[in-house]
């Protein structure tokens, strides 16, 4: 048993109670004040967006949002009946199309697409076309995601308003996660788009206000902590059954639902951390599973060749296409995505990819593991595109119904949307701050390491270990998006594959800051205390 007024025993991803304990705010002021950030953030992201007012900003379609599009018979409200090409992000729909060609991966941004369109046709049932056919826009859809992001910021709020905590801590808890939002559009901008990378925001954003709350709530605040365990769980859900992409932020949520303790009862207080991290893998697995294989079945071809000719060829060079099974002559066409021409440039490309896509690919990740040197170069390519996640090819302006008549849009070539890696690499290697999210990950990481060490944990403020763990998992998600991205598709479309990891390293960044001033705070706060009665001088 723990005598009266001991500490009760720390938390791996929160600190152990001060024992000179402040008074927890009051319920009603803790709700007061979720609801009060709630609204704030909700006001602050429709703006942002521009969903009032009629300017919204979004993301064009590329061609990949039919895939989610036809889960809910969404049809492009455009003279020519399709959404990618004209420049600009189509944003109006008609309901009633004839659905998915193949069947559909059951995905959260599907299921949050088909609950918008349901609750859109039901609060506007009136048919626009003799078919009988309703109106939808993607404003509402994003009207729906700016909701599901105001409830967990309130719920992190009102969980981070449990502990001992200064109001200031816990506004960084909500604020660090949604400035990034807020700042600029880079993110934000695909929540008014149909393409599955808002739902992976939107979970990712949750898991990181959940985790935050942990680190600065103790074991004893149980339903605080409850509360912030079940926001990292959703998120790691709704992100992980998003895209397969998406998988490292499901991984880093269940390594950290694990290391939860919630209460102080040394044989139960890791159960309900084991608990959601079960849950999050038993709710995951079936719909991952469909959606990984919607996409060999839809793309396995296009991601081995742009896995060995835009990634693994230019990085290793000529030597690697016998290991690959790829005919010498092949090295001709190194830097060359699929779709430049489908790989008819290619010798013997039918043969040695088209039939042949799982032996591809396996054998460029042998190769890539065989060649460490070569892995590293693929990861810091993608870990220097997320520096750059404004995805420029992929318009920003929207447009209203029956405004596009179906001319093609002219719109200039850019690096990131080159379909040879000599432009994406002069552009790449020219960016400036190359070195930051190198610095952040490895910042991020030794922080993190720092607060396992014994000396560094009885030295270190509670709140700030916290935070530094925290920003560590961050990193080390963002890390794992970027990998996914390079070993998945190669660099083809790098800055959009590695948008969410992106958005990881910035928060992993900001975090790590807001743990150093927890540091030096506490060492003033210490030092203006004076010695403890009855101490050393």
């Amino acid at each position: 048993m723990t005598a009266r007024g001991a500490p009760t025993a720390p938390g791996v991803l929160g600190p152990p109670p001060d024992v000179a304990e402040r008074p927890s705010p009051a319920v009603g002021a803790r709700l007061l004040a979720a609801v009060a950030v709630a609204l704030l953030l909700g006001v602050l992201l429709t703006l942002r967006l521009g969903l009032i007012g009629g300017d919204a900003i979004g993301a064009a379609d590329n061609g990949d949002t039919v895939r989610l599009t036809c889960v809910a018979q969404l049809v492009p409200d455009t003279t020519d009946g399709t959404a990618p090409g004209h420049g600009v992000a189509i944003t109006e729909y008609r309901t009633g199309g004839p659905g998915c060609t193949r069947d559909a991966p059951t995905t959260s941004a599907g299921l949050v697409l088909q609950a918008t369109v349901t609750i859109a046709t039901a609060l506007d049932p009136t048919p626009v076309a003799p078919d009988g056919s309703t109106r939808f826009t993607l404003e509402w859809l994003a009207a729906a995601y700016v909701a599901l992001l105001a409830v967990g910021a309130g719920a992190a709020t009102f969980a981070a308003t449990a502990g001992r905590a200064r109001w200031l801590v816990a506004s960084a808890v909500v604020g660090i996660p949604a400035a990034p939002l807020l700042l600029v559009p880079w993110w934000s901008r695909f929540l008014v788009s149909a393409f599955s990378e808002p739902a992976g925001l939107l979970g990712t954003v949750w898991a990181a206000w959940g985790l935050l709350a942990l680190a600065v709530t103790r074991p004893a605040d149980r339903g605080a902590r409850v509360i912030a365990l079940a926001l990292v769980a959703l998120g790691g859900v709704v992100a992980t059954t998003a895209k397969p992409g998406f998988l490292p932020v499901g991984a880093a949520v269940v390594v950290a639902c694990l290391l939860v303790t919630v209460g102080t009862a040394p044989w139960r207080r890791r159960a309900p951390g084991i608990l959601a991290a079960g849950l999050v893998v038993a709710v995951s697995v079936l719909p991952v599973l469909s959606s990984l294989r919607a996409q060999d079945e839809a793309y396995a071809w296009v991601n081995a060749h742009n896995l060995a000719f835009t990634a693994v060829l230019p990085e290793a060079g000529p030597s690697a296409t016998g290991p690959l099974g790829l005919r010498p002559e092949a090295w001709g066409q190194s830097g060359q995505h699929f779709y430049l021409d489908g790989g008819r440039s290619v010798p013997d490309w039918q043969a040695t990819v088209g039939d042949r896509p799982d032996e591809l690919r396996a054998d460029a990740v042998r190769f890539v593991a065989e060649h460490p040197r070569v892995l590293a170069r693929m990861v810091h390519r993608g870990l220097v595109a997320t520096l750059r996640p404004q995805i420029p090819y992929l318009a920003s302006a929207t447009g209203g119904a029956r405004t596009v008549d179906g001319v093609v849009a002219d719109v200039p070539p850019v690096p990131e949307g080159s379909q040879t890696m000599g432009p994406t690499f002069v552009y790449l290697d020219g960016l400036p701050g190359r070195w930051v999210p190198p610095t952040v990950v490895a910042l991020a990481l030794l922080a993190g390491a720092l607060t396992l060490l014994p000396a560094a944990r009885r030295r270190l403020a509670p709140t700030a270990s916290g935070l530094a763990r925290v920003s560590a998992l961050l990193a080390v998600t963002g890390v794992g998006v970027v990998v996914v991205a390079v070993l998945g598709d190669g660099y083809c479309e790098l800055a959009k594959h590695v948008w969410l990891g992106s958005y990881a390293l910035v928060v992993s960044g900001g975090t790590l800051l807001a743990a150093a001033g927890g540091l030096v705070s506490a060492r003033r706060v210490r030092r203006d205390a004076g010695p403890a009665p009855g101490g050393p001088a």
